[in-house]
């Protein structure tokens, strides 16, 4: 995925049952979160990668078990990426996966409300549109 250049290369192959199922994780999702923050710390990967870690990862962080709190903290080591990534303008649908994640791992919540004020205008305008 990592390599990936197109939407197509950057689907993830193999992980359904193994990382995840439906909406719980399996005790690999934590190490595949970190392998994904990261990806994402580093500055090669094409657009369409790093909207697909953004995508797993935000689906990671949600999942409704005991795993999504590791997730978060996780998460919470590279938060300065996700505000890049929103502040960056690469690709609004990324910018509001790492939003979303924010929403979630975000320990302080002015910072957020701060985000909201200065990159409204770089998140869709339905900020919970399926992107």
């Amino acid at each position: 995925m990592a390599r990936a250049r197109t939407r197509e290369e950057a689907e993830p192959r193999g992980i359904e049952g193994h990382v995840f199922q439906e909406t719980w994780g399996t005790a690999t999702v934590v190490p595949v979160a970190r392998a994904l923050m990261a990806g994402l710390a580093g500055r090669t990967l094409s657009v369409e990668a790093r909207h697909r870690f953004l995508d797993l990862l935000a689906g990671f962080v949600i999942l409704d078990d005991d795993l999504a709190e590791a997730c978060k903290d996780v998460a919470r080591t590279g938060l300065w990426t996700l505000y890049e990534e929103v502040f960056s303008g690469r690709a609004v649908g990324s910018a509001l996966f790492a939003y979303w994640i924010l929403t979630e791992a975000e320990p302080a919540p002015a910072r957020l409300e701060r985000l909201l004020q200065v990159a409204r205008h770089l998140l869709p305008d339905d900020l919970y549109e399926d992107y």
